[in-house]
C-alpha cells in the first residue's frame, strides 16, 4: 500500500506541476437529445436537439414526462386491484416498485397535472404526481491523453498513506452503467442493475456512468490508467440513465432503493432536474436512513437554482472547482450546496469501445472523487453515519473566497486527510 502511495503521489505531483504550465479549454456545451426510455417506451420530448456526446443542465429543457403518472399507494398493491385501478382511471402499468409504488401512462387525452389530483382523492392513494426528468451533469471535451490534477489538490497522495480503502466499502454508481469489462475497473466490480431494462446488465451506452465510476474508484496499482479516489472500494452499476444520458426520477428513485437494499454504503448521483418529487425524496430518506451517504452533483447551470436531488436535506451536495481552486464557470452555487471538488477538465475512464479514457466538465465529476473520499472516510471509521460524514467533510474542508461559509464556494473544497483524522 505504502509503494502504491509514493508512486502515485510522484506521478500526482509531476501532473499537477504539467497542468499549471497548461491552459484549460473551455467544452462547448450545447443541448442534447433528450430521450428518457426507461424500458417503458414512453413518449419523448417534442424537441430534441444537439448532439448525444455532450450533456448539461438546462432550465430550457422539460422537467416532467409527458403522460407519465407515480402513484404511491398505502399498501403494495396486489395485480388483481393494480388492474382495476388502471381501467377505472384509463391507466396502464408501466413498472411496480418494491417500496409501493406504480408508473401508469396516461391512455385517456386530458391533461396529466388534472389527472394527477383526481387520483389523490382515492383513499388507497398516500400520493400522485407526473414523473420527472434526471440528467447526466456534465460536459465533455474531445478525448486527450493528459493528467489526473483533481486528486493531488485534494490531498489524497497522503490521504492514500493513511488508506487506500476497504473492499467491503461499495460505491453505487446510479448512472448511465459501467462498462463491465474496462480493464481499470473490472476488477472493482461488484452485481449491478438496470433499471431501465430490469434483467439486462448495466453496461454503460454513454460514457457518463463509466467516467464517474472511474474517478470514485478505479484500480489501483495495476500499471495502466488512471486511480480512483478509492482504488481498493467496489462499484456497483446501476443504470438508470439511458444513451442519451437521460432518465426519470422513477427510475433513479428504483436504482437507488435497489442498490441500498443490495449492501450499497454510497450513493453517488452525478445527475439531477429541476424538480423534486416524493418518489425521489422516499428514495433518498429511505437510503439515509440504511446508514447510506448519499452524493450528489449540484448542477452545471451557473445558478443558485436549487437543483434536485442534490438539494434534498441530508445529502451531500458537490459543486466544482478548476485546478486553480476557482469554482468553475458552469457550477451551480448557493446556501444548499455542502462542498466543492475538482470538477473541470477530469480525466477518468470510458468505455472502451469509446477510447478508454478521456476528460470531462461537470459538477458530475467532481460528485464521484468526494464519493470516493467518503469511501476511504467509511473504510476508515465503518460506524460514521451519513450526517457524521457530511458534518465532517464540511467541518474539515479547505476554507475558499469569503472566511467560513459562503455562497460561491460552500463549506470549502473537500480535503481528503483532514476528513480522515
Amino acid at each position: 500500500m505504502k509503494n502504491l502511495a509514493k508512486v502515485l503521489k510522484t506521478t500526482l505531483i509531476a501532473s499537477m506541476a504539467l497542468a499549471s504550465s497548461q491552459s484549460l479549454t473551455a467544452c462547448n456545451r450545447v443541448n442534447p437529445a433528450l430521450i428518457s426510455r426507461a424500458g417503458f417506451n414512453q413518449a419523448t420530448p417534442s424537441q430534441a436537439v444537439g448532439s448525444t456526446r455532450y450533456a448539461q443542465s438546462s432550465t430550457s429543457r422539460p422537467s416532467l414526462v409527458p403522460n407519465q403518472v407515480v402513484v404511491q399507494f398505502r399498501s403494495v398493491p396486489n395485480p388483481s386491484f393494480l388492474q382495476q385501478f388502471s381501467q377505472q382511471n384509463g391507466l396502464q402499468v408501466l413498472q411496480v416498485s418494491r417500496t409501493g409504488s406504480v408508473l401508469f401512462r396516461q391512455l385517456r387525452t386530458g391533461n396529466t397535472g388534472t389527472m394527477v389530483q383526481s387520483l389523490r382523492s382515492n383513499n388507497m392513494v398516500e400520493y400522485s404526481h407526473q414523473n420527472t426528468y434526471y440528467r447526466g451533469l456534465f460536459t465533455m471535451n474531445d478525448k486527450r491523453a493528459s493528467e489526473q490534477y483533481g486528486p493531488a489538490i485534494v490531498g489524497l497522495s497522503k490521504a492514500w498513506d493513511i488508506t487506500l480503502g476497504s473492499p467491503n466499502v461499495v460505491i453505487a454508481v446510479v448512472d448511465s452503467g459501467v462498462d463491465l469489462e474496462h480493464p481499470d475497473l473490472k476488477a472493482n466490480l461488484v452485481p449491478g442493475f438496470n433499471a431501465l431494462n430490469e434483467g439486462q446488465l448495466p453496461q454503460d451506452d454513454n460514457e457518463h456512468g463509466t467516467h464517474a465510476a472511474g474517478i470514485a474508484a478505479a484500480v489501483g496499482d495495476n500499471g495502466i490508467g488512471v486511480t480512483g479516489a478509492c482504488p481498493r472500494c467496489k462499484i456497483m452499476p446501476v443504470k438508470v440513465l439511458d444513451s442519451e444520458g437521460g432518465g426519470t426520477g422513477f427510475g433513479v428513485a428504483a436504482g437507488i432503493v435497489w442498490a441500498v437494499d443490495h449492501g450499497a454504503q454510497i450513493i453517488n448521483l452525478s445527475l439531477g432536474g429541476n424538480e423534486s418529487d416524493p418518489t425521489m425524496e422516499r428514495a433518498v430518506k429511505y437510503a439515509l436512513s440504511r446508514n447510506a451517504v448519499v452524493v450528489v452533483a449540484a448542477g452545471n447551470d451557473n445558478t443558485d437554482k436549487k437543483m434536485y436531488p442534490a438539494a434534498l436535506p441530508g445529502v451531500i451536495a458537490v459543486g466544482s472547482v478548476d485546478q486553480n481552486r476557482n469554482r468553475s464557470d458552469f457550477s451551480n452555487y448557493g446556501t444548499w450546496v455542502s462542498i466543492m471538488a475538482p470538477g473541470t477538465q477530469i480525466l477518468s475512464t470510458i468505455p472502451t469501445s469509446m477510447g478508454e479514457y478521456t476528460k470531462m466538465d461537470g459538477t458530475s465529476m467532481a460528485a464521484p472523487l468526494v464519493a470516493g473520499i467518503v469511501g476511504l472516510m467509511k473504510s476508515r471509521f465503518p460506524q460514521l453515519t451519513p450526517a457524521q460524514v457530511k458534518a465532517r467533510l464540511e467541518g474539515s474542508a479547505i476554507d475558499l473566497g469569503s472566511p467560513g461559509f459562503d455562497t460561491e464556494f460552500a463549506h470549502g473544497m473537500v480535503d481528503s486527510v483532514r476528513a480522515l483524522l
